[in-house]
């Protein structure tokens, strides 16, 4: 008589406990990496976004505007437009980059005035007497752009 070969229904259920044993010890170390490397990416490119808007007003020595909302920012040229909405349309827009899910600017402390930052074609910030912060969060961390009136950036 032939042995038969597979599995068994109680090989099946012990293989399936001991993988939802090791997917309950590795998914929250990973989950709470994930979080701290999204959060450490968009704080990577916002200042690589703030870095490029200083350049592009000295390159066109004009007004170059970072428009700061709770999910996104948006770098463009600034026409003395006063509509402070994130949605680009009518602008000549350099950047729109939506944050990571999870990651947000914290407007309630942002000290922007009207969430908006400004760099003159010097590439100064425009009408800045003292250092101004720029904080980004998610759910468990926190970090922050910290711009002085030089347009010299530095993260905390």
């Amino acid at each position: 008589m032939r042995k038969n070969s597979g599995f068994t229904v109680f090989e099946l259920a012990v293989s399936m406990a001991i993988m939802a044993v090791i997917a309950a010890t590795v998914l929250p170390p990973y989950l709470k990496w994930l979080r701290g490397h999204r959060l450490r990416g968009a704080v990577t490119n916002m200042m690589a976004d703030l870095e490029m808007a200083k350049i592009r007003a000295i390159r066109e020595n004009s007004m170059v505007a970072v428009q700061f909302c709770q999910d996104r920012y948006t770098v463009f040229h600034e026409n003395g437009d006063t509509n402070y909405s994130c949605v680009a349309t009518g602008r000549d827009v350099f950047r729109d980059r939506k944050l990571p899910a999870g990651v947000h600017i914290d407007l309630a402390h942002l000290t922007f005035a009207d969430n908006r930052m400004l760099f003159n074609g010097r590439g100064l910030p425009d009408r800045m007497t003292a250092e101004k912060t720029i904080p980004i969060t998610n759910q468990t961390y926190g970090q922050t752009i910290t711009v002085n009136r030089l347009g010299y950036m530095k993260l905390q």
